[in-house]
């Protein structure tokens, strides 16, 4: 046989055998991770346990292109996915060798991936394409989705119009509509889920306890992850403010902090002990912390942190999954499943928290049935079991179609 000839096949051998063969794949940029990045967390546990061939591949630092109007990088290096999986196996070893670090230096052929947020799918777009990977996204509000934002229709378009782009799901119908009216995806592409995220099942929720009766504090709770100063896109500072109002009013009521904020963000020393700050919490730790709150505090405004940004409805799920309150601020009109006893709309305003955390204070029995008849809800539309089984039949249907 000719040297050339050999070198070829030797080449061809080397070459394939970068190759990686999968099925069905979740590709993301924050998993391993010992911090509470919620749903997707619950995503990966119950699809590697129900998934034989699945795996989850974290994101190598990538760019993304030249129509975002964000230039910060998703994923992490080697060295960083290195450190953290372990610890993250440890936590939850039914994930254990289900995470996978995606390589810039191999070729893969995957029959599904499943992405999330519009940010993370535009920027790994060129290794979808690259690669020949269909896909299917979640586009959940944030994740630099914006309405009427010139970039985020830009990214939208080149994404849906990716010969590669099976299905996206939206959890809003406000997303929905957006997408139709804007001629940005054919109705027959969209998959509308009210569940698209969901974290808990019911043999996580701890036994609530209530004022009065199993402890002597009224608790409300703020739970968000910083990401502007003071962070007026979650309603921080007006959470803050009302709570100095309500010190002066309600002698035994306590204000739990979970998240990226602490007390130097806005100075709380006249309020110093009645309030705690957890930091972030495990997905783990949320039930047990949730027993003991009686409000889910989000004052959360829309279009602040960046041009046409919102926040779906509701943020308080999952604390309303576990059995308390949720008071949502709505300025965008979004709520189309929960009834007005199922929980507490609240304006964006310090007077109006305020008044009606004073009002269900005075009033525990008609706070504790919107609490009950809110969990209820709650339960039925964040079922995890019915929201993963729903995924793996769509991804299925999809990896054997496009085969």
């Amino acid at each position: 046989m000719e040297l050339k000839h050999k070198l070829k096949i030797n080449l061809e051998k080397i070459y394939s055998s970068k190759l990686i063969k999968e099925d069905i794949v979740v590709i993301d940029s924050v998993l391993p991770n010992k911090e509470a990045v919620g749903p997707r967390n619950s995503d990966l546990i119950e699809f590697a346990k129900k998934l034989s061939n699945f795996r989850y591949y974290t994101m190598y630092p990538m760019k993304p292109g030249n129509k975002a109007w964000y230039s910060h990088t998703y994923g992490m290096t080697q060295e960083q996915f290195n450190k953290k999986l372990g610890d993250y196996e440890k936590m939850y070893p039914e994930t254990r060798g289900k995470i996978k670090f995606l390589s810039s230096k191999k070729r893969y052929q995957i029959n599904l991936a499943y992405t999330y947020f519009l940010a993370e799918t535009y920027t790994l777009l060129p290794f979808l394409e690259k690669n020949k990977v269909p896909f299917v996204f979640l586009l959940n509000p944030g994740g630099a989705f914006g309405i009427n934002n010139k970039s985020s229709d830009k990214m939208l378009s080149e994404v849906l119009s990716s010969k590669f782009f099976r299905k996206v799901i939206v959890n809003q119908e406000y997303c929905q509509e957006y997408l139709i009216e804007n001629k940005l995806c054919s109705p027959q592409d969209i998959i509308y889920d009210f569940s698209g995220s969901a974290q808990f099942k019911q043999a996580d929720v701890v036994t609530k306890k209530l004022y009065k009766k199993d402890k002597q504090t009224f608790d409300l709770c703020f739970v968000a992850a910083k990401y502007s100063p003071k962070g007026i896109d979650k309603g921080y500072d007006l959470f803050i403010a009302a709570a100095k109002q309500l010190v002066k009013h309600l002698p035994d009521v306590r204000f739990h902090v979970v998240g990226g904020f602490d007390e130097s963000e806005i100075n709380v020393s006249k309020i110093a002990d009645s309030i705690k700050f957890y930091g972030y919490l495990s997905p783990l730790e949320l039930p047990d912390f949730y027993a003991s709150m009686d409000i889910y505090m989000s004052p959360s405004r829309p279009f602040k942190l960046y041009k046409g940004g919102f926040d779906g409805f509701p943020l308080s799920a999952g604390a309303m999954y576990c059995g308390v309150c949720g008071f949502n601020t709505d300025e965008l009109h979004l709520n189309r499943e929960f009834k007005s006893d199922e929980l507490v709309i609240i304006r964006a305003q310090v007077n109006d928290i305020v008044e009606k955390v004073k009002y269900y204070y005075s009033n525990l029995d008609e706070l504790y049935v919107i609490s009950r008849k809110g969990q209820k809800r709650a339960q039925f539309f964040y079922d995890i079991e019915k929201h993963i089984d729903g995924r793996i039949r769509l991804f299925r249907k999809l990896s054997q179609i496009y085969k």
